[in-house]
């Protein structure tokens, strides 16, 4: 039986119901490329098809807009002159080539941030610098003056590293290596927690991390938030005739005479090639043979999912712009500040222009595990709750910390608070993992082998885990080995 050909196939399709009545008509759509999820990867991936297959690509969207895990907030939605800020991603680094060269390709205008200061709080101590906590360790400082640094040294460029595969997870790798305390100062000084606490592949992570060491080092920051690079890619995409549906959720995706059958909330599509852009926690909701063949292999069951909760504030007024650092000559003000005592983990005050202006403060940035939990609970009590909660942590940090100035500070009740959680905000592979991250994009453009059928997404190259590069980064490398491009 031949294809039908390319285009939408309009045909209302009328299914019975068990007592013989009529249900609701359902479309039939004929796509050469179905594109299932419209976040970084998948947008991406359709962006740069739509130039040749025009309207022969179809991306669904379970959510009313694009963007997945590159959402903006603003204080006021309906007024397109509030300042938005990122829930999610918010940053594009020097190294990020793919993205700066994107943001050019879609003239976007980024801002950097002025110098300033850190501000770290463990083991009750606080320090405007990672070395002014060593002594509350019993390790030896280094030489250096940057003790952080060596420690980390020992993990990528000692011997035990050939052996790092032999562990049972990255936290054990690292206690081996540099001791039960200096596993904790690395710990506590890194922003991130799920980075120590969760099981992680140790081998993984050390490849991980000798990329990221070089991401360096000034920030930049799009006006109007990151989501103007998806904004871009989706007018851009729309132009060149491709067809995105937002709102559809995608149930089903399975083998069909020819090729594939997608079942979505509107639709039955008919797809000869199908790229499957969303990550394992959305993944699990899919049914069908072709989600089935992927689920069971190793590779995929390897992948582990950080839970983040992210809490961003509006202030009346900018009371947290007279702390700083009363030693600095330069630099003083403190626009970062982090805790292993209270949940609040993590503080960032943008101090690029058109996101400062609007005084908002990212007040919460937790992916410990229990936090994020806790989070989620005060959320579901309700937003005073919540408030009083980050309260707390904000004077925790601030107030009578004995080394910022001024002494304490007067916080004021925010004018909005939005809280999100992302189940999987990023991914690694986990303790013991049966592939390389190298090996995990590589399985990830043809999971099935020669059937058409890839995944995308940072979930699929976690070797730039937790950075929308390593979304790009994967679309390139299926447009690259799959579909004949050049990128």
């Amino acid at each position: 039986m031949p294809r039908l050909t390319p285009l939408a196939l309009l045909v209302l399709v009328t299914a019975c119901k068990d007592d013989g009545g009529l249900d609701t008509a359902v479309e039939v759509m004929r796509c050469e490329v179905a594109i299932v999820g419209g976040g970084v990867g998948g947008l991406h991936t359709a962006f740069r098809l739509a130039p040749t297959y025009g309207d022969r690509v179809c991306l669904f969207e379970r959510e009313a807009a694009l963007g997945g895990r590159i959402k903006d907030v603003a204080l006021d939605e309906t007024d397109p002159n509030s300042p938005r800020v990122g829930v999610g991603a918010r940053r594009v680094m020097e190294g990020q080539t793919v993205l700066l060269d994107l943001a050019a390709e879609l003239s976007l205008t980024l801002e950097a941030a002025p110098g300033t200061a850190d501000l770290v709080n463990a083991r009750g101590g606080y320090a405007f610098s990672k070395e002014g906590l060593v002594d509350r360790y019993a390790l030896q400082p280094d030489a250096s003056g940057d003790t952080e640094t060596a420690l980390y040294d020992q993990l990528r460029f000692g011997p035990e590293r050939a052996n790092a595969s032999s562990y049972a997870d990255f936290g054990a790798y690292v206690e081996a290596v540099v001791g039960a305390e200096g596993y904790e100062f690395l710990r506590d000084m890194s922003r991130f927690r799920a980075d120590f606490e969760y099981p992680l592949d140790a081998a993984g992570y050390l490849d991980y991390l000798d990329e990221e060491w070089d991401v360096c080092c000034e920030p930049s920051y799009p006006v109007g938030g990151m989501s103007r690079f998806i904004v871009g890619m989706q007018e851009q995409t729309e132009a060149n005739g491709s067809r995105i549906y937002t709102s559809e959720t995608v149930t089903d995706i399975s083998r069909a005479e020819g090729g594939f059958s997608l079942t979505t909330s509107s639709y039955t599509v008919d797809a000869d090639r199908v790229i499957i852009a969303i990550p394992p926690h959305a993944l699990q909701w899919v049914t069908g043979d072709v989600v089935d063949d992927i689920r069971a292999q190793t590779a995929y069951q390897d992948i582990v999912g950080v839970k983040v909760v992210t809490i961003t504030q509006w202030w009346p007024e900018d009371w947290y712009s007279q702390i700083v650092n009363p030693d600095a000559t330069e630099n003083a003000n403190v626009w970062r500040a982090w805790t292993t005592e209270h949940c609040l983990n993590f503080i960032e005050i943008p101090q690029e222009p058109y996101a400062a202006a609007g005084l908002i403060t990212r007040s919460v940035y937790n992916d410990n595990l229990a936090c994020s939990e806790t989070w989620e609970d005060l959320a579901n009590q309700g937003e005073d709750a919540v408030e009083a909660a980050v309260k707390e942590g904000l004077e925790h940090l601030f107030n009578n910390n004995g080394v910022s100035s001024p002494a304490t500070v007067v916080i004021p009740d925010p004018l909005k608070t939005t809280v999100q959680v992302w189940p999987d905000a990023w991914h690694w592979l986990g303790a013991g993992a049966s592939v390389t991250n190298a090996e995990l994009m590589e399985w990830a453009a043809a999971p099935l082998g020669d059937e058409e059928v890839a995944l995308v997404g940072e979930a699929y190259n976690v070797q730039r885990s937790g950075w929308s590069d390593g979304a790009y980064k994967s679309s390139i490398h299926l447009l690259n080995t799959r579909y004949g491009l050049s990128l």
